[in-house]
């Protein structure tokens, strides 16, 4: 999507949607397809795949414990996947557009600024882990729970380091608090439609929510 804004209303409103019911969840993964390119690059995610075991987890022990198991590990393992692939549609300077048009150029440029360097630490943080595992390649070693403890230390230090370049880098340029910004959007037909759709699925989740409600009492 094009305008960070509908994008985020979408995402809110599918996530909620995805949350309240198996219809919901459904729904949202159908919607997922008007987005193709984006939906393959997070399948493809590793990220992906080191989360969804978690799920399953603790859908396991809630399957034990007598709860829907099966049903929180569809409509969690949709929501990551709703998660990934709107994250892959994200341009930078997005966040801050956003955030000053939101809550103003003061603590809205603030908000924005610090998500925009969240989300790139996170790119970075991505970008260290694959050169991390090639090195290891390189050297005829494979990544398992013995070397995971000096990796985790290595990509923490790593970020520090680039937090603190970052952090000298504002106050080098007279950084205090709020900055001047002009949020620019681009709406298009596509986008209004994707966000209906969105509407539309929550509506849908919720009275399916309803009739389960009904048909238990």
């Amino acid at each position: 999507m094009q305008d960070p804004r509908l994008r985020i209303l979408s995402v809110l409103f599918l996530s909620a949607a995805a949350y309240a019911s198996i219809a919901g969840a459904l729904l949202t993964l159908i919607w997922l397809f008007l987005y193709p390119a984006y939906l393959l690059s997070a399948i493809r995610s590793k990220a992906l795949y080191i989360l969804l075991p978690f799920t399953a987890i603790l859908a396991l022990v809630m399957h034990i414990m007598g709860e829907n198991g099966l049903s929180y590990f569809i409509r969690i393992g949709i929501l990551l996947l709703l998660a990934f692939t709107i994250i892959r549609g994200w341009r930078p300077g997005e966040f801050l557009d956003l955030g000053v048009w939101l809550f103003g150029p003061g603590i809205g440029f603030d908000i924005g600024l610090a998500i925009e360097l969240t989300v790139q630490g996170t790119d970075d943080a991505a970008r260290d882990w694959s050169r991390v595992i090639t090195a290891m390649k390189l050297k005829g070693m494979r990544p398992d729970i013995r070397n995971l403890a000096p990796i985790s230390f290595l990509m923490i230090h790593l970020h520090l380091l680039r937090a603190g370049d970052q952090a000298d880098l504002l106050i080098t340029r007279g950084y205090k608090s709020g900055g001047s910004c002009c949020p620019h959007f681009q709406t298009s037909n596509r986008d209004i439609i994707a966000s209906l759709c969105a509407i539309l699925i929550l509506f849908v989740s919720f009275m399916a929510v309803r009739d389960i409600f009904i048909l238990a009492l």
